[in-house]
């Protein structure tokens, strides 16, 4: 008879209703497909279940969900989409010695010992991508935001940039959540167009900007840039078609860099294999073969053997820094058209991430200056 394999159960934690319910599905369905692929691996002398636990896009229902899921014994939590419900969940996943699988790209100033942070941070993700923009479209840029710290943060950061580059900030606001109403912003911009934007709204604010901007633009015959680091093909059909605005994203992964896996992956399902999906479904993966290589399942154990072990992904290898718990990764700026992105810019090599941007030079918009080792930098809400 054949042993039984060492089984451990995870928890999905992830919002497929409210206004970012697609970025929540999208990730949903990365690990879903992981797990099923994962189990059924002949070679697996171990089993990953997953519990289910869905927000609803409801802030408060984090914390209850988390609160579920270590109840249960879960040691091991994917997901959360927003900065927002990362942080609520955090002092729980540290008071219980659990770990958070974060994919999605966020703002950086943040390092937990109960978070990984493999979605990719400012200077893998939005320092790059102005850089881009300020050598090709100009040097005015207006920045827009949802109202928490993700478009806070990067507003910042963008703003630090911009000045110390000698760019102009032609005006910075934001919107609450689920805000669509953008008539009298638009109105201003075609009034002043700067020469680009950086949108950090953030699920159907984003959508509606996008196309009320674009119809504006195209009636006036308007080619305008707009900058993002968080829209994926995840969201293309909710954008629809662009009819003059130049849509452009910075990200680790875009189904160009890899259409066979993109390929493969549809028979679990029509799939657009987002960054949100494939950051999601590498985490599962990471785990599992960590898992499997070190037989236990503790958050302890599985951090370790990260440490000292580059893992093979579709986003190519990954490597988990004992500083500052966050991933070396690629760094791509695509351009959609025609429906589909296509890349226009790659980084020569995997970026190391910096999140405090201690070794980051903003006026050259890359880190050049040496790494060094440092004690673990950590916040605590």
């Amino acid at each position: 008879m054949a042993d039984t394999p060492f089984s451990v159960t995870v928890g999905f934690l992830l919002s497929t209703q409210g206004t970012y319910r697609r970025m929540g599905l999208s990730a949903l369905q990365g690990l879903q497909d992981a797990l099923a692929e994962v189990n059924a691996e002949a070679h697996r002398s171990t089993r990953i279940e997953a519990i289910v636990v869905d927000p609803l896009g409801n802030p408060a229902a984090y914390r209850d969900g988390v609160a579920r899921l270590l109840a249960g014994e879960v040691r091991h939590v994917f997901g959360t989409t927003l900065s927002a419900s990362r942080k609520e969940i955090i002092p729980d996943l540290e008071q219980h010695d659990a770990l958070l699988w974060y994919s999605s790209p966020y703002e950086g100033y943040e390092s937990s010992e109960s978070v990984l942070y493999l979605g990719g941070c400012p200077n893998q993700t939005l320092l790059p991508l102005l850089e881009y923009a300020l050598a090709r479209f100009g040097r005015r840029a207006l920045l827009l935001g949802s109202n928490y710290v993700w478009g806070w943060e990067s507003n910042r950061i963008a703003r630090e940039m911009l000045e110390a580059k000698g760019g102009q900030v032609q005006g910075e606001k934001y919107w609450h959540l689920g805000a669509t109403g953008f008539e009298s912003l638009v109105q201003g911009l075609m009034q002043t167009p700067p020469s680009f934007v950086l949108n950090n709204l953030v699920g159907e604010s984003s959508y509606a900007f996008l196309r009320q901007l674009d119809d504006a633009c195209a009636d006036q015959g308007l080619r305008l840039p707009i900058l993002s680091c968080n829209l994926t093909e995840a969201e293309l059909d909710a954008v629809g078609p662009m009819r003059a605005l130049r849509l452009l994203s910075c990200g680790p992964f875009f189904e160009a860099l890899a259409p066979a896996f993109c390929a493969r992956q549809q028979r679990h399902g029509p799939r657009r294999c987002s960054h949100y999906y494939v950051g999601a479904y590498a985490a599962l993966r990471l785990f599992a073969d960590a898992f499997q290589a070190c037989g236990d399942p503790g958050p302890t154990a599985i951090r370790n053997y990260l440490y000292s072990h580059s893992m093979p992904s579709v986003l190519g290898p990954l490597t988990l820094s004992s500083r500052n718990h966050h991933s070396t990764l690629g760094s791509h700026i695509a351009e959609l058209r025609q429906g589909h992105f296509e890349i226009v810019h790659s980084a020569a090599q995997p970026v190391v991430a910096d999140p405090y941007l201690t070794v980051t030079d903003l006026r050259a918009g890359v880190a050049d200056r040496h790494v060094r080792g440092a004690a673990h930098l950590r916040i605590v809400k």
